[in-house]
């Protein structure tokens, strides 16, 4: 048998047996880890598609290897390069990394005869076929497909397109593509795809129309069972059964051509009980196997009035068995039984929905590698795979080459398609779910991880079924009008701080700047900022650079930080006759008339240069504070004022006392509060008024305000406020903010807070109760056993001593992404080794590598 398709154009292809076929790339729909009533809904989704699909037709999922390159091009893309030097080196060091983990993607593609559109293409269509072959063998010059039939056949596909459901954003395929897809199935387990052609925004229309012909797609060679890997004499040529493959090669290659050794099965049989959904998803979660699988399904849909007669004559048929049977005690009455059940609930359903179809469904799996035994051993594993659900899957022996033709658009149903068809109803083929994704990130960006929707890592550098990188773009998500932000939740160990880390670092690498309150006690923050770029680090215990808002900012912007910072420091109602003279005595042109620049200035002023009334009490007020130890990171003039034109501040507050929820919400509680509990709430806002300043100035740098502990922030109602004014602002000005912390519940703010931050990572969490209100964080069942399970023991779980993870379980998490898409990731540490070091040793590792870029104080 010959390539079927002898012209391409736009996503229309001729072919030799006079048929005209459409193709579309399909957009899978997120399952994975959705409730029950969102898989539901995805369901009848499908159900949709394949009621509005016209009688024959074919449903392909793709596994593609995806290049590396291909990956951090995303990376690189809408990066200044020279710029960015220590980018460049990271992507360069991702590249390597990915070389060995090996990337995958799955391809979803639906392909359909489009039929006659006038009654002359009966004829007209496989006249002009066999005429084009004819001219093949002569050598002749081909005849062109007329730009007429093109735009004739187009809008007949603009029509079977519009019946698709919205969802599945059926894109027309290109030539390009159509080739890429034939290369695949002769290449197929060998490794050596390319990534799937793009449709540039440079191409012209006109060009797509213009027929190519299908000269493009190589013809294949096809060897069932090996036979010319066999000596003439040898024996196994009389034993097919063990050699239950087909050898496919391409013939249009150069040189040595490596063989591709590929197996074919079908299902030929399913569960007796019937199919139980969710649960019954046996193509959506194929991907689960860990085994690179390709599927086709062969559909023929007929609506129920056709179907109609063929039940009843079903009826008498059965009628007169039980006749020819009566009085008979056997178990051929318990088959006629069963059978006669099933028939009575098939004709009900379809009489009971006249909108209902039956669809005729050949499920066709493909393994491959590149010797006979690979083929095979994946083969098996896939039978036992499916076999565990039920369903028995078969390698029909001589039937290898019909079912691999089978596979590929533009080959009309053979007889073993037609064979081993199971019948069915639209809804009960729907709870298949082929088209399931459990796609994770953006389009570009930085490469957060691994995408582990499959299963866990089954050793380093080992992916479970086909692996995609996790990109999380920081900066274009402000073009999509997203917040960039992202959190992250999970208990001590389970790897928060690196995850923090790694999104932070990807801020500095690609050019931005980040403003970071390190509340741990040990400093890691400011020992990892320091090992990758010139940072400064303000500790507000023991101050050797000053946060004073007026002498770091001026008193135009000083003036309005300076309030944030007094108002919750003093306890005073801006409205009240205390804060309406602050308010005046922070006014800019009021600081600028008295030359006020500096805290101590504002302080002595009110002291004695101050007429208005009621300075002297405010000011006595505010040296309650001032002439204290705690005070000096803001009050002491001898202090040099904080430099803001770093790579990275780091503000270390791990002994800053904070007030609890309770004390601030209960008045005789908060009557009470120390001094240092007052100072610690007021610097705490201080420091995300700073931040936000920082981080929205200059819009055309990538900034970000990086909150360990984040409790300490949102704690107090200022602070909270201004991280909601950053969160909602940020995407204006290509600004994130990255919180940690261990309850989303309780840590990161009111529900609009929580609401805002689009991008959510939650880690291990062995008690139950955090547990599930950090699954309820992520918009999924917080009552699902199973869900609560994978996050207390099947995320980085602790190996047999109980202490450490396992190197290749680490960093594994349950993301939401910005477009609400929720799945599980493996966050990967930076690919330089100096920069992976300067996570899990604190900087440690690498603070002599650089020490011209760090400026710590």
């Amino acid at each position: 048998m010959r390539t079927p398709s002898r012209s391409m154009a736009a996503n229309l292809r001729w072919t030799r047996s006079g048929s005209v076929w459409a193709d579309w790339l399909l957009t899978g729909l997120p399952y994975g880890l959705r409730p029950t009533k969102d898989k539901h809904g995805v369901r009848a989704l499908h159900q949709a598609l394949f009621r509005a699909l016209p009688g024959e037709s074919m449903l392909l999922g793709i596994n593609s290897g995806l290049d590396p390159a291909v990956v951090v091009s995303k990376m690189l893309d809408g990066v200044d390069l020279e710029d960015c030097p220590d980018w460049v080196a990271e992507c360069e060091a991702t590249l390597d990394t990915l070389d060995h983990i090996g990337p995958g993607q799955r391809i979803y593609w639906l392909s359909v005869p489009l039929g006659d559109d006038k009654p002359s293409d009966r004829f007209t269509e496989p006249f002009k076929a066999a005429t084009s072959d004819m001219r093949d063998r002569l050598g002749l010059p081909r005849a062109a497909v007329p730009l007429g039939d093109v735009e004739r056949r187009l809008a007949q596909a603009a029509r079977v397109s519009e019946s698709i459901p919205g969802p599945f954003n059926p894109t027309p395929a290109t030539p390009a593509q159509m080739v890429w897809l034939h290369q695949h199935a002769i290449r197929r387990g060998l490794f050596q795809d390319l990534d799937l052609p793009g449709v540039g925004e440079d191409d012209v229309a006109a060009a797509l129309l213009a027929p190519k012909t299908g000269a493009a797609l190589g013809e294949p060679v096809l060897d069932e069972g090996g036979q010319s890997d066999l000596d003439p004499k040898s024996t196994a040529r009389l034993n097919p059964i063990t050699r239950r493959y087909l050898k496919v090669t391409d013939a249009s290659s150069v040189g040595d051509v490596e063989a591709s050794y590929q197996s074919l099965m079908v299902i030929s049989d399913v569960p007796d009980g019937g199919m139980v959904f969710p649960g019954s998803e046996v193509i959506g979660r194929i991907d689960e196997s860990g085994i690179d699988v390709d599927w086709a399904m062969r559909l023929s849909i007929r609506s129920s009035a056709a179907v109609a007669s063929q039940n009843q004559r079903a009826l008498r048929n059965l009628n007169e068995q039980y006749g020819q049977r009566e009085g008979e005690v056997s178990h051929g009455l318990n088959m006629l039984d069963r059978v006669a059940d099933d028939l009575a609930e098939y004709v009900s359903i379809l009489e009971s929905d006249k909108l209902e179809v039956e669809a005729q469904a050949t499920m066709i799996f493909a393994v491959a590698g590149p010797t006979p035994d690979s083929s095979r051993q994946q083969a098996r594993a896939l039978a036992d795979f499916l076999g565990d659900t039920g369903y028995k899957l078969s390698a029909p022996l001589g039937y290898q080459e019909e079912l691999w033709w089978a596979m590929q658009p533009g080959v009309p149903a053979s007889r073993a398609v037609r064979e081993f068809a199971q019948i069915t109803t639209s809804k009960a083929l729907a709870a298949t779910v082929p088209l399931a994704s459990v796609r994770l990130g953006d389009s570009k960006g930085s490469a957060l991880g691994l995408n582990i929707a499959h299963g866990p890592l089954l050793a380093p550098n080992v992916p479970c079924g086909p692996t995609s990188v996790v990109l999380h773009d920081l900066e274009g998500a402000s073009d999509r009008q997203i917040s960039g932000s992202a959190a992250v939740a999970g208990e001590l160990g389970a790897g928060k701080t690196a995850t923090l880390m790694k999104l932070a670092g990807d801020v500095i690498d690609r050019g931005g700047q980040l403003v970071i309150a390190d509340r741990t006690a040990k400093g890691e923050w400011a020992s990892w900022a320091g090992a990758l770029t010139r940072a400064v680090v303000v500790n507000a215990a023991d101050p050797e650079l000053s946060l004073d808002p007026l002498r770091v900012f001026g008193p135009r912007t000083g003036s309005r930080i300076m309030q944030t910072f007094l108002t919750p420091l003093l306890n005073v109602r801006p409205t009240s006759e205390r804060g309406v003279l602050l308010s005046d005595v922070l006014d800019p042109a009021y600081l600028e008339k008295h030359q006020l620049t500096s805290s101590g200035d504002l302080l002595a002023h009110l002291h004695e240069g101050c007429t208005l009334a009621g300075a002297g009490e405010l000011a006595r007020l505010v040296n309650v504070f001032a002439r204290r130890e705690i005070g000096r990171v803001i009050f002491d003039g001898s202090v040099p004022p904080l430099d803001l034109s770093t790579r990275a501040v780091v503000i270390r507050t791990h002994t800053l006392q904070l007030p609890s929820r309770e004390e601030l919400e209960h008045e005789h509680l908060f009557e009470q509060l120390g001094l240092e509990k007052l100072f610690g709430r007021a610097l705490n806002a201080l420091i995300a008024a700073l931040a936000r300043h920082v981080c929205f100035e200059d819009t055309s740098t990538l900034a970000g305000f990086v909150v360990s502990e984040a409790h300490s922030m949102t704690i107090s109602f200022e602070g909270e406020r201004e991280l909601v004014d950053f969160v909602r602002d940020g995407r204006k000005h290509r600004a994130v903010v990255l919180l940690d912390s261990h309850d989303p519940e309780a840590d990161f703010g009111s529900p609009t807070l929580r609401g805002l931050i689009p991008t959510r990572i939650l880690m291990r969490h062995r008690d139950k109760t955090l547990a599930k209100r950090g699954l309820a964080w992520l918009d999924l069942d917080a009552e699902d056993e199973q869900l609560i399970e994978m996050v207390r023991h099947d995320t980085s779980p602790l190996g047999p001593d109980g202490k450490e993870v396992p190197v290749h379980r680490r960093g594994e998490a349950t993301m939401r992404d910005m477009s609400g898409n929720v799945g599980r990731v493996k966050v990967l540490l930076p690919a330089r080794e100096e920069r992976s070091a300067a996570i899990t040793a604190g900087g440690s590792a690498s603070t002599k590598s650089r020490p011209q870029d760090r400026e710590t104080a």
